[in-house]
């Protein structure tokens, strides 16, 4: 059996094998194709990841959301590390939590108006399901339809895949069609003559409407106008509004959270990633006043959903002290100071490369490129690839984007990643309390690669993963 030490010991081929034979058979194969997937990295600290020869990564890609307040904040450390020391009750159903009451508070205290009750559970999915569950006891199950747009993507349990439209591993169009929840219906981002056609159509009522006020994803935003329609929408059909701020949101995208930037307030809010500061797997369902009193308001309703977890102390705790670093250490203002520069850089960018770069996209600390490409001038290539990979319908696109990530990342360290929902974007999606001046000068040095061109990197890439 292996122990902490032994388990830290293990280098990056036995971490492979270990993988192979017990974990995931295929996940290897995937990540041997990058230099970053070969790598042993020994520490992550703020916005950099130290590989076990001792080189500084920088960390482009914001732990995917979940490490808004950079990799293992010294406060996060700090209150985990005393509350373990001092041997505090961990998990235990007969007892209430005052870590996961405080938890609640800080939560309530950081979000608008009457968004005050919470339910802690352990990854974004999770929460979502937990809203739909809501929603639908809202209506005593007397309304049959819950709404979601064209490009949504609110995870991949069966509920919260039921409503991802735009993922290509669990929407409608995926390599295999999971099982669905009934009821799903779609609308139109950001189109409120969409929407209410939907509503219209929907004869069962509709209980529930999912929006993303910005689709990390796609890189969009809802604009002013549709919000404040579809709330208004919601008020007069007593629909439930819900807002996934799984990623959005702990000022990933610059406002604390982002339906703050045009004032709307939803019913019910869905949260992750940053909300366990990069230290915990903890994710959140907040209701409003009126919404958890008419679903949950009784003694009978009080256990109507639970799991195990939901009430781990040092889970709560990290919670709680990551709220407070919200607010403290101003994340917001640092986000919207790095979308000036980020903006700024990437336009640059664009306008030194305007045959390749097709768009830029982003607010906050969550950027992306979209790059022209033509299958003609990669068909010598295509040649070479495993006729597999062609299954994918983005396939020539993520070839493109990977090639240059792999390129920027032997070439100055840093690490990025792609998103794919309609389109394939090249993230540049820092950490909010990344160094602004780093940040420009790093996407300064992106431009070595596209001096290559697309066909060069792509090239390079293909070829040495067929003789790898």
């Amino acid at each position: 059996m292996y122990s902490f030490k032994t388990a830290n010991d293990l280098s990056s081929e036995e971490t492979f094998g270990l993988y192979k034979k017990y974990s995931n058979k295929y996940l290897p194969d995937l990540y041997s194709k990058f230099s970053f997937g070969k790598e042993k990295f020994v520490e992550a600290k703020g916005c950099y990841l130290t590989s076990e020869n001792g080189e500084k990564v920088f960390d482009f890609t914001g732990g995917l959301g979940v490490a808004n307040m950079g990799h293992n904040h010294p406060r996060l450390i700090k209150v985990r590390n005393e509350f373990s020391a001092e041997n505090r009750l961990e998990i235990h159903k007969s007892y209430l939590n005052r870590f996961l009451a405080a938890a609640s508070y800080n939560l309530a205290a950081v979000l608008p108006n009457d968004l005050n009750y919470s339910f802690f559970c352990n990854s974004g999915a999770e929460a979502v399901d937990g809203a739909l569950k809501l929603a639908y006891k809202y209506h005593h199950g007397h309304r049959g339809s819950v709404l979601r747009s064209e490009r949504s993507f609110h995870g991949k349990t069966i509920g919260a895949g039921s409503l991802s439209s735009g993922d290509n591993f669990v929407s409608g169009a995926a390599r295999f069609s999971f099982q669905k929840i009934p009821g799903v219906k779609t609308y139109n981002f950001n189109s409120i003559d969409s929407l209410v056609q939907v509503i219209e159509q929907s004869v069962d009522g509709v209980y529930a409407i999912f929006v993303e006020p910005f689709s990390c994803s796609t890189l969009t935003e809802c604009t002013q106008d549709f919000l404040l329609a579809v709330r208004e929408l919601c008020d007069q059909r007593d629909i439930l509004l819900v807002f996934d701020e799984i990623y959005s949101g702990f000022a990933k995208c610059g406002p604390n959270f982002y339906m703050e930037k045009y004032g709307v307030t939803p019913d019910i809010v869905t949260l992750s990633k940053a909300l366990g500061g990069g230290k915990s797997s903890i994710s959140a369902y907040v209701a409003r006043d009126h919404v958890f009193e008419k679903a949950y308001g009784s003694r009978a309703g009080a256990l109507m959903h639970s799991t195990t977890y939901n009430s781990f102390g040092e889970e709560c705790v990290t919670a709680l002290e990551a709220c407070n670093i919200l607010v403290e250490e101003k994340l917001s203002e640092k986000s919207n100071l790095l979308q000036d520069v980020i903006s700024t850089e990437l336009t640059n960018l664009k306008k030194l490369h305007p045959s390749v770069i097709k768009e830029v996209r982003g607010a906050g600390t969550h950027f992306g490129l979209s790059f022209t490409s033509s299958l003609e001038m990669l068909s010598p290539l295509m040649r070479m690839v495993p006729v597999a990979f062609f299954q994918d319908p983005r396939f020539v696109q993520k070839l493109v984007v990977t090639s240059l990530i792999e390129e920027f990342y032997c070439e100055s360290r840093c690490l990025c990643a792609f998103t794919a929902n309609n389109e394939v974007f090249l993230n540049f999606s820092p950490a909010p309390i990344a160094d602004p001046t780093t940040v420009a000068s790093l996407i300064r040095e992106f431009d070595s690669v596209l001096q290559k061109g697309l066909y060069g990197c792509v090239a390079s890439f293909v070829k040495k993963n067929l003789t790898s």
